[in-house]
């Protein structure tokens, strides 16, 4: 039995990364930010430069650093809070909310990279079901997007780490540090290293990109992937100085909690984003892949280690629903080797369910499985 979790980049049979390839996802948006999923087109669509993010540290990504031998040791899961998939994903969910400007051929970013999304998987879900033996039997199922991340959506103040992120590796910024290293500002940021406890800060370091950005330069042309952007988005700037976040020419922060309201002002946090915009998606997918496969059952994976959507006595309560989330033991993943001893019930500290994480601590062998 099988069901769908898209961990590879497809291509179009010219081998060119084209709006009409099978476009799929896994963490951390795509390999060209650090993981695996989406196509180049992507980052290009949404104003990013994927040839700068090594420079800005707006991702780290093994292929591109100076000497692939010296990558550091799970640096990669550092990914989600830097500039590239925090953008990313930002506008996937929330762009018609937070980045109004980013128009291109005519829909929001949000609805541009959904529809493609949607479209490429359904391509496949006919192919699937013109084949007349596989749904049901082979096929028996369809995941939603794997270990999808909620960008900004949701931050307080762009300016300080959130409380509830509990991973630090490497170069730590802060949102807004990275939104300045983005833009080619240099910035003192504190550097992090992780052990067996968790991790702790070892001191701090200077990122300067010397004026280079990881956003598109504004002579850039991409007439190649046939898309028209809308002339209210400039490439060569930084999208959320555009929409008035902060201020270029003082280099000063203008709205710190920008992405921590809805626009009806209610509260932004992430469980009311899995409940909104992860949940408006999942509705999409799910009934543009039921319109094919009727039977089929959706794996629904809310954002890792977060509280998953309230359904019970909705319309999303069908009984071929699964609640697919995924784990980590977050000790064992960083430090690759499997401790007896004592490990860290890191769920329970992410969900608030210790007076302090000492309380979290589990020793002997059977405590910790």
């Amino acid at each position: 039995m099988i069901f769908m979790d898209c961990h590879q980049d497809v291509v179009c049979s010219t081998g060119l990364f084209r709006p009409e390839a099978v476009l799929t996802f896994c963490f951390q948006w795509s390999r060209f930010s650090g993981g695996s999923g989406a196509p180049m087109w992507t980052l290009y669509a949404m104003g990013l430069n994927p040839q700068t993010f090594d420079v800005t540290e707006a991702a780290m990504v093994h292929n591109t650093w100076p000497d692939p031998a010296t990558f550091p040791k799970m640096i990669w899961s550092t990914n989600y809070q830097r500039l590239a998939c925090q953008t990313m994903f930002t506008m996937f969910f929330a762009g018609r909310d937070f980045a109004p400007k980013c128009i291109i051929n005519g829909k929001n970013i949000q609805d541009y990279l959904q529809e493609h999304f949607i479209g490429a998987v359904t391509y496949l879900a006919k192919k699937i079901h013109e084949a007349g033996d596989l749904e049901d039997t082979t096929i028996i199922g369809w995941e939603s997007i794997n270990e999808p991340n909620r960008g900004l959506i949701g931050y307080q103040a762009l300016d300080v780490i959130p409380t509830e992120q509990k991973l630090q590796k490497g170069t730590s910024p802060t949102a807004w540090q990275a939104i300045l290293t983005g833009s080619g500002r240099a910035c003192e940021i504190d550097t992090w290293d992780f052990g067996g406890t968790g991790p702790y800060k070892t001191g701090s370091v200077l990122v300067d990109p010397e004026g280079v950005q990881a956003w598109l330069p504004a002579d850039y042309d991409d007439s190649r992937y046939g898309w028209k952007r809308d002339p209210s988005w400039k490439l060569g700037e930084c999208i959320w100085a555009q929409h008035g976040v902060w201020d270029p020419a003082t280099d000063a922060i203008l709205k710190n909690d920008y992405f921590g309201k809805m626009p009806n002002g209610e509260l932004l946090d992430p469980g009311k984003f899995t409940e909104t915009y992860f949940m408006d998606h999942y509705r999409k997918y799910t009934a543009a892949i039921r319109s094919i496969h009727k039977n089929a059952i959706m794996f629904c994976q809310p954002p890792v280690f977060e509280i998953p959507p309230a359904i019970k006595d909705t319309p999303d309560a069908d009984d071929r629903m699964v609640y697919a989330p995924h784990f980590y033991d977050g000790i064992t993943l960083m430090t690759k080797k499997w401790n007896r001893l004592w490990n860290i019930d890191v769920l329970g500290v992410l969900r608030g369910r210790y007076l302090t994480p000492a309380f979290a601590l589990k020793i002997g062998e059977t405590a910790i499985r």
